[in-house]
């Protein structure tokens, strides 16, 4: 991560590698500056198929086959599915013939997610006087997300500030979709400019859940906070998969926002032309303003639940 007004920036050794890029906006109040809000995301994907895929065909079997992309099982398909997979491709292919590809890009798992906090590091940058946090802000930049969650569990083992300074943890990924044509979860709100996943929020510390929804309420257009995937034994066990989890083992309030899956998740059609630029800019403002109004509470989020012993122990949805 480049640095940030008058932060610093660093980069830190993990098997050989780059792992986190990390930089921080220091807090204007001198009591409290040396405690942070955590905003992370990841940049590392799934890499390339030794094979490469005809785009537009891989998009109509996912479809209607696989509509949560890698998330959704592979199976054979009835004749009914083969015909619609036909009649999408067909109505492609009178647009533009096959387009050959082989290259995972990732643009909203999780490209979406490190331009955002890109563009709300600038904005605190930005920010002078009593619109300057009173905490200081750190924005980390994960790899290794992909291969279990590798970067921000090294960082959170070896961080920059203690641990402990670090009051709360908000973690985006995926935050560029969940448009009409997204995966609809049985009709009950994916696809929905409103429709927002919510994980772990108030797990730890329903103070920190609540600090969340209250800047989500202020949105001009306000999110309806989803939590289902947040459900205890959830097979999908989101809980453990995203980073935020890194924190939430050391008793940090942690939070998992995203807009859902779709069918471009983990394969190579996940690619900025299908990114909605104007959601994912409204993901970052309510995020921006939880943020805020984190680090500006008189104190840091209670935590209802006792700290965790074992911050190795195995994760529990």
């Amino acid at each position: 991560m480049r640095s940030v007004g008058n932060s610093t920036s660093r980069e830190s050794p993990w098997n050989g590698r780059r792992a986190t890029w990390w930089g921080f906006c220091a807090g204007r109040d001198p009591a409290l500056r040396r405690e942070y809000v955590s905003l992370s995301a990841h940049h590392d994907h799934v890499g390339f198929d030794r094979s490469p895929v005809d785009h537009d065909s891989l998009r109509a079997f996912n479809r209607v086959v696989r509509p949560m992309g890698a998330d959704s099982p592979m199976r054979s398909t009835t004749d009914a599915e083969q015909a619609s997979i036909r009649t999408i491709l067909d109505s492609l292919r009178a647009v533009r013939g096959p387009r050959p590809d082989s290259i995972r890009n990732g643009a909203d798992d999780d490209g979406s997610g490190t331009v955002a906090i890109l563009e709300i590091a600038e904005a605190f940058a930005l920010a002078s006087g009593n619109q300057r946090p009173r905490r200081s802000i750190l924005f980390i930049s994960h790899t290794g997300e992909e291969a279990g969650l590798l970067g921000s569990r090294w960082y959170s083992d070896h961080p920059t500030v203690p641990i402990d300074s670090i009051v709360g943890e908000i973690d985006q990924d995926m935050i560029g979709r969940g448009t009409a044509s997204d995966f609809p979860r049985g009709g009950t709100g994916a696809g929905s400019p409103t429709y927002l996943e919510v994980i772990g929020a108030k797990r730890i510390s329903r103070e920190f859940g609540e600090m969340l929804e209250a800047a989500n309420a202020k949105q001009p257009v306000p999110f309806v906070f989803d939590y289902t995937y947040d459900a205890p034994a959830h097979p999908l066990q989101y809980y453990c998969r995203a980073d935020h989890y890194s924190y939430a083992r050391y008793g940090i309030p942690s939070v998992a926002f995203s807009r859902g899956e779709h069918l471009d998740y983990h394969q190579v059609t996940d690619e900025a032309q299908y990114i909605s630029y104007p959601d994912l800019a409204r993901v970052a403002q309510m995020v921006h303003d939880g943020a805020l109004a984190v680090a500006n509470a008189p104190e840091r989020p209670r935590r209802d639940v006792p700290k965790p012993v074992d911050p190795h122990a195995a994760c529990r949805q």
